[in-house]
């Protein structure tokens, strides 16, 4: 391949020196226009695939990664919740450089091949948390019925907001909630018990009702019976429709 490109002097400046490496990470224009350039990212994968000079296509793999990285052109996520969007880019960095090989320069970009990885590992990890989270849900739930203490989970990129809500709720009704009572028990009433079940969630998402129980000083069973029949539909009133 022809090297009197502009570009990729530029490219070849930026491996053999480590200033004109910097000086080049810092102009956002022309690393777009490296990224959007055929025969300039194909002289630099080449450089990152070759056998010849091992250290040679460290460095050209570090470059690319680096330009990726000062481009601004990676996938910000948009309304994506941060954990979500963090636990993905990470995945999708650990999938670039797995695959790194079956890269193809004539098709896309560096950035568009990584960003249409990312977008579809997102999918995955909020699969992933939604299952988790419902599992934790269903800690809450009745095994034999499960009768549980929400009407609909919330969504997996608004899990720690929505808990929040529900905890403001709750605290907020005392007025309904407060004189509900376990009849043999009087010092247990819906309110703390739905305040203490969102805070588990919230915090740790390992719900135990023996826990609850023993905290408590109440027996197993009852506490179940008294929460599905009593706290759970009061609590799902006030959730809006």
């Amino acid at each position: 391949m022809c090297n009197n490109s502009p570009l990729i002097g530029l490219l070849q400046a930026a491996l053999n020196n480590p200033i004109e490496s910097s000086r080049l990470l810092q102009q956002q224009k022309k690393l777009q226009e490296i990224m959007n350039d055929i025969p300039a990212r194909q002289w630099l994968f080449e450089q990152a695939c070759q056998i010849d000079d091992l250290n040679q296509a460290k460095l050209a793999k570090d470059l690319i990664i680096n330009m990726m990285r000062s481009s601004r052109l990676i996938w910000r996520g948009g309304g994506i919740s941060p954990d979500v969007y963090g636990e993905a880019l990470s995945r999708t960095w650990i999938w670039f450089m797995e695959h790194f090989g079956g890269y193809n320069p004539a098709l896309a970009s560096f950035i568009t091949w990584f960003n249409r990885r990312l977008r579809w590992i997102i999918q995955d990890v909020v699969r992933e948390i939604a299952k988790e989270q419902g599992r934790r849900l269903n800690l809450l739930a009745d095994e034999e019925d499960k009768e549980s203490i929400y009407g609909h989970a919330p969504e997996p990129d608004r899990w720690h907001e929505t808990i929040q809500e529900w905890l403001e709720l709750v605290r907020n009704n005392s007025h309904l909630l407060i004189n509900c009572r376990m009849q043999s028990h009087p010092h247990v009433n819906c309110q703390v018990l739905l305040i203490d079940m969102l805070k588990i969630l919230n915090d740790s998402g390992e719900f135990s009702w023996d826990d609850l129980a023993q905290k408590y000083g109440v027996e197993l069973l009852a506490l179940k019976r008294f929460c599905k029949t009593r706290c759970f539909p009061l609590f799902r009133k006030l959730l809006p429709e």
